[in-house]
């Protein structure tokens, strides 16, 4: 029997900022995820559905990996969630969801976009960030042609959807951390006056502010 056409599910993140964003689909403009960080004694993440409960929160640290918990969950290192992979392989990570399949995040590097593929395919992406990006304005009505910017975008197929809470919280974990290090690349060609491969296409965007 011929599989569904199924379309994907589109969420905006508005602003594009994984530490202080609201997450809504795209079909209906619905705010499904809250996501904002409190800075005190220590900085906490948290994420909301729509209900209003909290799915997660992690606990941001310096020098050791963030603490998180997920659900009503007991606390627990995030690398202990997220497995990041050794050499050849240093820009995937790993989780498992919990009836313990596997899932692997691809493009956790400086210049890359987030993939996550299942274990049991590793050619088409259960989900996968777009960052923003220029398009043409295809409105006849404008004389000049003018370029507008698309919002950032996570994309989930019904594999994807299947898990979307896990999908949500791991990529806004890996993404925070994942444009850290790539600011803190750009910084570092800056100084020595070396262009960095990837970064710059598509809108700016920071951990303390969204895209343009």
């Amino acid at each position: 029997m011929a599989s569904r056409n199924i379309e994907p599910l589109v969420l905006i993140l508005e602003p594009n900022n994984p530490c202080n964003t609201n997450i809504s689909d795209n079909d209906d403009g619905k705010i499904l995820y809250q996501v904002s960080t409190e800075h005190g004694k220590h900085t906490t993440t948290r994420v909301k559905n729509t209900a209003g409960e909290t799915i997660a929160s992690w606990e941001w640290r310096d020098t050791r990996s963030d603490v998180i918990s997920l659900g009503r969950g007991p606390p627990m290192s995030v690398g202990s969630w997220l497995k990041k992979s050794m050499m050849p392989f240093k820009d995937t990570v790993t989780f498992q969801d919990f009836s313990g399949r596997s899932f692997k995040w691809k493009g956790n590097a400086p210049g890359l976009s987030l993939e996550l593929f299942c274990e049991n395919d590793k050619k088409k992406p259960a989900a996968r960030f777009i960052k923003p990006h220029p398009v043409l304005n295809q409105d006849p009505s404008v004389r000049l042609q003018q370029y507008q910017w698309t919002p950032a975008q996570l994309i989930l197929d019904e594999r994807g959807e299947e898990i979307i809470d896990l999908v949500v919280i791991s990529f806004l974990v890996l993404e925070k951390t994942r444009r850290a290090n790539e600011n803190s690349t750009s910084n570092r060609a800056d100084v020595l006056g070396q262009p960095i491969s990837g970064i710059g296409l598509g809108a700016p965007y920071t951990l303390n502010g969204g895209g343009v």
